[in-house]
């Protein structure tokens, strides 16, 4: 039996890596999928059909093309927000743009999209909204202060989603993902990525959770069997 069947779902970062996972596996499961990046062409948003992934160019730091891709959709019962960008150098070594750049992505590109899915769900008292952050939010990784500061701050904010979220019957979780074999890792060699999740173990995860209306999970963190690597 198909556990999202006549669900609608947008997931945001669904070019590659976890969201494209998320999205793929979302629609197995029977919901209508919007898959949305930067990466896709721009155009008109075609609406996904129950069991299939539609996908639109979203760039989440756009805040009218935000609102543009929600209200393409009847509804939003399901919105997984995995839009990132890193880049990695130490703080003496830091650029101010990469940081903003970061910020912009992780932070405000999560407060709108979030902003977007609530209006969406709260009338309706049901919904889900799952924060793709990092285990970097509780790590003092060297060589990742700007991308620890966004998925922080992203924290931060998820949190209080969470607790605005809660009297309207919507659930908020932030997944905090360790290592994963994602597109981030391809300019930071001597990593050991046969040894990091997939973004279908992430997925999998995520999709249990979501499964299951009965439980709220506020925040978790998955990571593979080693720890931290």
């Amino acid at each position: 039996m198909k556990r999202l069947l006549g669900k609608f779902a947008i997931v945001t970062g669904g070019s590659s890596g976890i969201g494209a996972a998320c999205a793929e596996l979302l629609a197995e499961e029977g919901a209508a999928v919007l898959a949305c990046g930067r990466r896709f062409a721009r155009g008109p948003i075609q609406p996904p059909v129950l069991g299939e992934v539609s996908r639109c160019h979203l760039d989440v730091t756009d805040e009218a093309e935000v609102r543009a891709v929600f209200a393409a959709l009847p509804q939003a019962d399901v919105v997984v927000l995995s839009a990132g960008t890193g880049t990695f150098a130490p703080v003496v070594g830091s650029q101010v743009a990469d940081l903003r750049a970061m910020l912009d992505v992780h932070i405000v590109g999560t407060l709108t999209c979030a902003r977007e899915a609530l209006r969406m769900m709260q009338p309706r008292r049901t919904g889900h909204i799952v924060v793709i952050g990092s285990h970097a939010a509780h790590h003092a990784f060297t060589d990742c202060g700007g991308y620890t500061a966004a998925k922080a701050g992203q924290l931060g904010l998820t949190r209080v989603l969470a607790a605005e979220a809660r009297p309207h019957d919507v659930r908020v979780t932030a997944l905090l993902a360790g290592a994963t074999d994602t597109p981030i890792w391809d300019d930071r060699p001597g990593f050991d990525r046969s040894k990091m999740m997939k973004p279908e173990d992430v997925a999998a995860f995520l999709l249990s959770i979501v499964a299951r209306p009965q439980i709220a999970v506020e925040e978790v963190v998955v990571t593979p069997p080693a720890g931290v690597l």
